[in-house]
Parts: C-alpha cells; structure tokens; sequence
C-alpha cells in the first residue's frame, strides 16, 4: 500500500438507531441539512485534503455501506466491520494496520458528529500534532479530562469518578481527535489490552512522554452529537444552510 499524507478514521455503530416514529435508522444516516451524518463529515475530510478516509463500523457494516462507494469526492474511501463490537474505539483505531503507512496526520472521530468546516481546518493547521476536541458542555460523555494552563492533557477521569470535586475546570471528550502516527504506533505497541478500552488507551498515551497531548476547545455550536432524534433536530436547527435560514425568515415575514 502507498503511504499517503493524512488519514481519517470514522469509527461508527450500526446498532445505534435513531427512531422518529415513522421509520428507525443508523445515526450515521440521520440527514442533517440534506446530507447524512456520515457522508457530511467524510465530504467535510475531502474538502479539507485529507487524502484517505476508513470508516469502521463496529459488528457489521448493515445500512452504511449502501451510503458510500470507493470514492468521496476524490478521496479514497475503505468500509470495514470490526469483528470486536464491545472493544475500545481508540483502541480499533489504534491497532489497525493501514497507520502504518500514514505519514502526517491521523484524524479519528469515535461519535457521529457533525462538525463546523472551520474547526476541521483548523484541527490540521494547528502545529501540535496530538490534539484531542473538547467542550465545556455537561454533556452525555463518559470520559473527561484534565488538562493544565498550557492545555497539556494531565490526566483522564471516568465520568461519575468519585473524590473529584476539585476538578470543575476539566473538559468533556467530543470524539475527535488528530494524532501523529507514531504516537498512535507507540500506543498500539506499549499498549497491554488489559481491558481493551479507550480509558486504556489514555492510561497508555499519557505514559508516553515523548508524545504530549494537547487539548483543542470547540463552542457547544460548533460540533453537536447525534445518537437520538432530539439531537438530529438540535443538529438540523444548529447547521441549517443559509439558504433554509433566509426561506425561513421570508416564511415568517410573509414574503
């Protein structure tokens, strides 16, 4: 395989449905302003460089393969099924061997997000080279983190971790992240897969010294999760085209 610059890696669950009371579907395929979830984001990768996109969904492929080819918008695309579907989604990332032949960046994104262009652009401009999104919101996430004044990640706490009342200023883990292959090598090499989870693979990252991560702050607006139907309506509200927005206000005023 040839080596090639950047790599995403979208790491996905078929069997995370959202139910409208009309039809139930993947929350990879709620369509957010006319476009899936899924093909938004890997659109979003193409249009910013990235030169090779996987998306690894996590048991079976199901309804999303039928959603993607080979191709997306001249970046190539790779689908594959997970054989682990309870394993850690870092760690899948982590261990596969497509890495090995990245030279620059590796982008991983472990939610179905959608994400503002900008903040994507501004992931790869960035000179740190392990950067982790996260967002002051108190929101469903089952990892926070700790980072100190020169947003160096310091340490990673479960979500509910007891005797961390002093911990008010940590951040909430958004699910995307850009990484350097080696770091992302050394962790698939240092890593002993005791229970083969992502707060294993920060245990294992934070050892690495040679390899700091950085912490990136996004607004609440600018990436939203979607696993259910009030996020894919939060999600349509908060990403609708300016072109919806002005048909909307020309409804409103009459015109």
């Amino acid at each position: 395989m040839l080596a090639v610059q950047s790599l995403a890696i979208v790491i996905t669950d078929p069997q995370k449905t959202i139910s409208t009371g009309e039809k139930c579907f993947p929350a990879a395929l709620g369509v957010v302003d006319g476009t899936s979830v899924l093909r938004r984001l890997l659109s979003q990768l193409a249009r910013a460089g990235v030169q090779r996109a996987m998306v690894l969904a996590q048991g079976t492929l199901g309804d999303i393969a039928s959603d993607l080819g080979g191709e997306l918008d001249g970046m190539e695309l790779c689908l594959r099924a997970l054989p682990t579907p309870n394993a850690g989604r870092l760690v899948d990332a982590a261990t596969i061997k497509e890495i090995a032949h990245v030279d620059r960046d590796v982008l991983v994104f472990t939610e179905n997000v959608v994400i503002e262009f900008e903040l994507i652009e501004r992931l790869l401009r960035l000179q740190d080279r392990n950067i982790a999104v996260v967002s002051k919101t108190h929101g469903r996430r089952s990892l926070r983190i700790l980072a100190d004044d020169a947003l160096r990640l310091t340490a990673i706490l479960p979500d509910r971790a007891l005797g961390q009342d002093d911990a008010s200023a940590d951040s909430n883990l958004l699910g995307v992240y850009k990484f350097d292959p080696a770091f992302v090598r050394a962790i698939a090499r240092n890593s002993r897969h005791r229970t083969h989870d992502d707060l294993e693979f920060f245990e294992t990252a934070l050892g690495i010294h040679a390899h700091p991560i950085h912490i990136m702050c996004a607004e609440p607006h600018q990436v939203k999760m979607v696993n259910d139907a009030v996020d894919l309506a939060a999600a349509n509200f908060a990403f609708r085209s300016s072109s919806h927005e002005v048909s909307t206000v020309e409804r409103t005023l009459g015109h």
